[in-house]
């Protein structure tokens, strides 16, 4: 005495995998418009920083600068600051 349906084992597969690539597929395209909301608004608040920020400059006196990363990391590191050597130093732009 069967209570249900006798469904072939090929149905079986197909409908499992089915349901599968479907969920990827939502999964995907939830990623896509949750990557398309967020970027918008990076846009925005790059767009809204001052002008100083964006540019460039030349950053004045740079030897004490360099000094004080150059303390931070021996510091941080454990060893002595004259262990360190800086070879360059240069401002990367916002990506």
């Amino acid at each position: 005495m069967a209570l249900g349906y006798d469904t072939p084992w090929y149905m079986v597969i197909l409908l499992g995998m089915g349901i599968v690539f479907v969920g990827l597929g939502l999964l995907i395209l939830l990623c896509s418009v949750l990557r398309l909301l967020l970027s918008d608004k990076k846009g925005e608040m790059i767009s809204q920083l001052p002008a100083a920020q964006q540019e460039n400059d030349v950053i004045p006196d740079k030897k004490r600068l360099i000094a004080a990363i150059t303390a931070a990391i021996a510091e941080a590191e454990g060893t002595d600051i004259r262990a360190l050597r800086v070879v360059s130093f240069n401002r990367r732009k916002l990506s």
